[in-house]
Formats: structure tokens, C-alpha cells, sequence
């Protein structure tokens, strides 16, 4: 249960900053905001009322239907202040939730800048990546869709497959790698051994700023490869993050609304790992 605070300040607290907006005056924004709802959707249902075709009425009758008019009018700008803060906390997760890529990527960034600097903590080596998945965020997509209320990202696996037989140790007779790529309601798969003809897709040991890049296909289309573009290239990044571009056809194919049609763009989502719980 939440502890009520009480007024007085503790010995030693600091005053408040003049310049950050108090708990007063947030509250006094708010509720600004909603007389300002209330008075623009009352005033469109007014409208609505008097050019239908009852707007000839009694009096009495006409108060009444104000009075709801008002009430109507006070819900709807609730309903539309709450979906305004929901928004708000989703898209303050999802900065949380790619700040620890992100701050990842900089590691990386100034290793390569300055690389003989003591001051710069080596990035540890990747690890087992096919012992867990990465779960996937991208405010990217959630702005590109319009910010909606209810958006499902998903997860990434990798899985390494053992090739059967070995003739010597070259690069080419490296295990295979299976991609398992679920958003939304879709599922894709890639193979490293499908493309290993014309493109070489392996895991790497350290992380980097190379991009890595594997064609993926739906699992449904039985081993067909989409018209569109479905590449998945992703930037190791260590300390369990990883970056990862979708082309935008992908992402259309997955989410429709805005995305459809949309083309030569590329949607980026950033992703952590989890490991898999250890078995019983």
C-alpha cells in the first residue's frame, strides 16, 4: 500500500527547482486541458444537435440535452486525456527499454574512436546467444503506426545447426545458424544454409559494429521467399543488446495501416536478451 507523504520537508532537503513544474502545476495543467476538451467537444455536439433534424424542440427538453451533451462531453475528454497519458508511458518504456542498446552501441563507438585509451572498458565477448532470445522494442514503429495503444513487438532466437559432416575446419564448413523471428501475429524464419551459395551468415564471438545480414521468409509460405524485401541485418552490440532493421515492405507486411506502400526505408528495433531458465 502506497505510504501518504506528508508536507514538511526533510532536515537537509533541497528546495524545490523554480524552474521544474511542481505537482500543483502539472495537476492545474491537466485539468486545463480537459476544460479545453470538454468546451471543443460540447460545443461539436451542439453543433451536431441544432443541424439535425430534432433541433426544433421544447425548452425544457433542450437543457436537457445539454446537461448530457456536457456529461457525454466530460467522458469523451477523459477517455481522450487517459489515451494522451498512456501514449506518453508507453513511449517513456520503450526510450527506458533502448537507452541500455543504445548506451551499448556508444561503448562500441568510442572503442573504435579511441582504442588505445585505458579509460574505455573493453566490450566482454557476446557469449551463448542461442541459450535465450532477445525481445524486441522499437519507438520507431510505434511512432511510424501513429503511436497506438495496444501494439505487440515480439522476440528473436538464434539456433545453431550442426552440419552432419565435416571435410576440414575452412570457414565454409562453419555450423549453420536458424533465425526465429516472431511480431505481432507473424512468423519468419531464416536459414544460413538457404543463401550459403551467395552470402555467408554466421554468429559472431565479439561484438562489433559490422552489420550482419540474413533473407528471411515466412514460416507459412512453405520455403518461398517474399516478393518483398526481408532482409534482417543486425549489429551485435554486447552486454546483451543487439540492434536489428526491418525493411519497411516487412514491417507492412506484418502491421499494414500506414506502413502499406511504403518502400526503401528501414524500421530499426533494439533488443535485449533473456536468458532461457535453466531446466528443472
Amino acid at each position: 500500500m502506497t505510504a501518504i507523504k506528508s508536507n514538511v520537508p526533510r532536515p537537509g532537503a533541497k528546495p524545490d527547482d523554480p524552474h521544474q513544474p511542481t505537482r500543483s502545476s502539472r495537476l492545474a495543467r491537466v485539468m486545463r486541458r480537459f476544460d479545453e476538451l470538454v468546451a471543443d467537444i460540447e460545443l461539436s455536439l451542439l453543433w451536431s444537435l441544432e443541424e439535425g433534424p430534432q433541433s426544433r424542440v421544447a425548452q425544457h427538453e433542450m437543457a436537457k440535452r445539454r446537461q448530457d451533451i456536457r456529461r457525454l462531453a466530460c467522458r469523451l475528454a477523459m477517455s481522450e486525456l487517459n489515451a494522451a497519458f498512456t501514449r506518453k508511458q508507453i513511449r517513456s518504456s520503450l526510450a527506458d527499454f533502448e537507452a541500455h542498446g543504445r548506451w551499448a552501441q556508444h561503448q562500441l563507438v568510442r572503442q573504435s574512436v579511441l582504442p588505445n585509451l585505458g579509460e574505455v572498458d573493453p566490450s566482454p565477448a557476446l557469449g551463448a546467444l542461442c541459450n535465450g532470445h532477445f525481445r524486441l522494442c522499437s519507438t520507431d514503429l510505434f511512432d511510424l503506426l501513429g503511436q497506438p495503444l495496444h501494439l505487440r513487438f515480439g522476440t528473436l532466437r538464434f539456433h545453431i545447426a550442426p552440419r552432419t559432416s565435416r571435410h576440414d575446419d575452412s570457414p565454409e564448413d562453419a555450423d549453420f545458424v536458424n533465425v526465429e523471428l516472431a511480431l505481432n501475429d507473424s512468423f519468419y524464419v531464416a536459414d544460413s544454409s538457404e543463401t550459403r551459395e551467395y552470402h555467408r551468415f554466421t554468429l559472431p564471438a565479439t561484438p562489433s559494429l559490422r552489420n550482419h545480414g540474413i533473407l528471411s521468409r515466412r514460416w507459412d509460405d512453405g520455403g518461398a521467399f517474399p516478393s518483398f524485401d526481408s532482409w534482417l541485418l543486425f549489429t551485435f552490440l554486447g552486454h546483451g543488446c543487439l540492434k536489428l532493421e526491418l525493411p519497411i515492405e516487412m514491417c507492412a507486411d506484418i502491421y499494414g495501416s500506414t506502413l502499406t506502400g511504403r518502400e526503401n526505408e528501414d524500421v530499426l528495433f533494439w533488443g535485449v536478451f533473456v536468458e532461457d531458465e535453466p531446466a528443472a
